[in-house]
């Protein structure tokens, strides 16, 4: 009897160490993996590559050819994640900016973007098809993964070069930045070219007409012969 007893208590307190240990696990989990600003954020990179012939080109910064640029080219944009913290969950949460001198775009397969736009010249939206300046946009981006989008280009003159400036953006899912103007919270934007006060600040000051503000990188594409 005393012998049944010493194992039902033993059993008790089995039980009630292993639901203690559930709840710690869970307590765990959740301080761990719930949205709370933990000040790590995305590092969004672009890379553009361009189709010539049977070749991809990575471009970065400008690209020499030795064989003549066709009317249509296709261009090749990669956006990645490279950073454990993912991207918030929303229609323009992660995205791309290209502006084009020299082509226009003929045509977009989107693949991992969800959409794109295009932006005329006095700050309007427009059709992406034979917009100069178009942006694409992703609903999210995980860690350390890409999305790419496929534009073809066409040239609208003779000229053996055309001109590319890019940029990219993923908001943070937790950790948000006092925007300066309107003086309310607002996710941060991580940038690429990485962000950077004042010159290319993680939050949307020069949103709407402003855009062309943030930093971007550029690269001219030449025909040697052109």
């Amino acid at each position: 009897m005393v012998l049944m007893r010493l194992s039902i208590g033993f059993i008790v307190l089995i039980l009630l160490t292993l639901v203690l240990a559930v709840f710690l696990i869970y307590r765990l989990g959740f301080v761990l993996f719930s949205s709370r600003a933990d000040s790590v954020y995305p590092r969004p990179v672009v890379e553009l590559f361009l189709e010539h012939g049977d070749v991809l080109i990575p471009v970065r910064g400008d690209v020499l050819l030795k064989e003549p640029l066709p009317s249509d080219l296709k261009l090749i944009v990669r956006l990645s994640n490279n950073s454990s913290e993912p991207s918030l969950k929303g229609e323009f949460a992660a995205g791309v900016l290209l502006m084009l001198e020299g082509v226009r775009v003929k045509d977009i397969e989107l693949r991992g973007f969800v959409g794109a736009i295009g932006v005329g010249e006095d700050g309007s939206v427009v059709s992406p098809v034979n917009a100069s300046i178009v942006e694409l946009f992703a609903s999210k981006l995980d860690p350390w993964c890409s999305i790419e989008a496929e534009l073809t280009l066409h040239r609208g003159n003779e000229s053996g070069c055309f001109q590319l400036a890019y940029r990219g953006w993923i908001m943070d899912e937790d950790d948000r930045v006092l925007e300066p103007v309107s003086g309310s919270e607002e996710p941060y934007i991580a940038r690429y070219p990485p962000e950077s006060y004042p010159d290319n600040p993680p939050d949307s000051r020069w949103a709407g007409r402003d855009f062309m503000k943030y930093a971007v990188y550029r690269a001219e594409v030449c025909y040697l012969g052109g």
